[in-house]
């Protein structure tokens, strides 16, 4: 059993009120910190999208690769292992794409 699967598992009526709200602040902290992570990571990706942009701006390369898009949503709904559905990953991946996209405009642009 993994800690997501304890967790939804857990029986919150054997918890005292003040039980849960002590549970509910620590895990509000937990997912603050992962937003703060995620966020980083995110910013990480987009300083490799910059690159990536020049590199492909250097080598006379389009911005716009549908295939390659294709595959990093196919790879990240194989292994989706989470309690998020694939299609929910999927989802956000493909954001995450339209963004990449908008920055290696930007830095095209820039150049």
């Amino acid at each position: 059993m993994n800690v997501i699967d304890s967790l939804t598992e857990l029986n919150f009526e054997v918890l005292s009120k003040e039980e849960k709200r002590e549970m509910l602040i620590q895990i509000r902290d937990e997912i603050d910190s992962i937003d703060d992570s995620l966020a980083e990571l995110l910013n990480y990706r987009a300083a490799k999208y910059e690159i990536l942009s020049t590199l492909k701006q250097q080598l006379h390369l389009n911005n716009y690769s549908p295939q390659r898009e294709k595959e990093i949503i196919e790879r990240i709904g194989n292994s989706n292992k989470s309690n998020l559905s694939s299609k929910d990953l999927m989802q956000i991946f493909e954001r995450i794409i339209d963004v990449s996209r908008a920055i290696q405009k930007r830095v095209r642009n820039k150049n």
